[in-house]
């Protein structure tokens, strides 16, 4: 039995599942995405259940690192097996997340990023799954893991990113490059996108307010020099954030990446 299931393991990672028919149907995947900017916002821990032949579901969990890096593990559901692990190096290529096994494991998984901030799993032939169990083949940033990730700060502050913040119900994130611009937009699903030049900054007292504008569309950031506690984690941020995106305000708790030790 544990040989079927390796079986089907080594499947997935060459983007076919052990539950996909030969009937799976695919179409290609067209996507340009800024390379740094991905790079950013893929560091973490990624989470998702995707379909099993003969058990409830295999949970995934893939961990990006900042030295493009992975480790994959997978566990199926209610059957007593060893859960696959994988580590080796991963690398953006056409705004594909591309996963290579280390050593002698050739295998390559590979991810399209370009659908509402998360990983949709690829066939072998790196298109996309269309078949009836398509929208279970997605893997989504583990946010509480992501709060405490050293390495996400030191891949943006290597990037430029001076002040990031985050907020939640719903939830939303925000970068800043005094340099290049804000960027914002909702989570999970993207339904708010907004890349923006930045103003210089207006200061009233210990707030400092950014604004920029896309296509019309209005960005404006608040932030207060004041402890912020977020409302999910609890983690203590120095700053107060208030976010106007396309007219609908959004609240949350934000830090200067160049204050290493403002975090707490």
């Amino acid at each position: 039995m544990k040989s079927v299931f390796t079986i089907g393991v080594l499947g997935l990672l060459l983007g076919i599942s052990a539950c996909t028919t030969s009937d799976i149907r695919t179409e290609p995947v067209d996507v340009t995405v800024g390379e740094d900017r991905l790079t950013s916002s893929l560091i973490g821990t990624w989470r998702g259940v995707i379909p099993c032949a003969d058990c409830p579901g295999i949970n995934y969990n893939l961990s990006l690192k900042n030295d493009n890096t992975f480790e994959e593990t997978m566990i199926y559901q209610e059957r007593d097996v060893t859960p696959y692990t994988r580590s080796g190096t991963w690398q953006i290529r056409n705004g594909i997340l591309q996963l290579s096994g280390a050593a002698a494991d050739t295998s390559q998984t590979q991810f399209d990023m370009s659908v509402g901030g998360e990983l949709h799993l690829l066939d072998r032939e790196g298109k996309r799954i269309t078949t009836n169990l398509a929208d279970h083949y997605v893997l989504r940033r583990d946010l509480k893991f992501e709060e405490d990730s050293p390495g996400l700060w030191d891949e943006k502050r290597r990037l430029g990113i001076d002040f990031v913040a985050t907020g939640n119900e719903p939830g939303w994130a925000l970068e800043i490059d005094l340099e290049k611009g804000m960027y914002f937009r909702t989570l999970p699903t993207e339904t708010i996108v907004l890349d923006t030049p930045v103003s210089d900054p207006e200061v009233r007292g210990r707030t400092t307010i950014y604004r920029g504008n896309s296509e019309g569309n209005e960005l404006t950031v608040e932030f207060t020099e004041q402890d912020c506690k977020d409302t999910m984690s609890g983690k203590v941020s120095p700053y107060s954030v208030r976010v106007t995106a396309k007219g609908i305000q959004f609240n949350g708790c934000g830090i200067h990446l160049g204050q290493k030790n403002s975090e707490r």
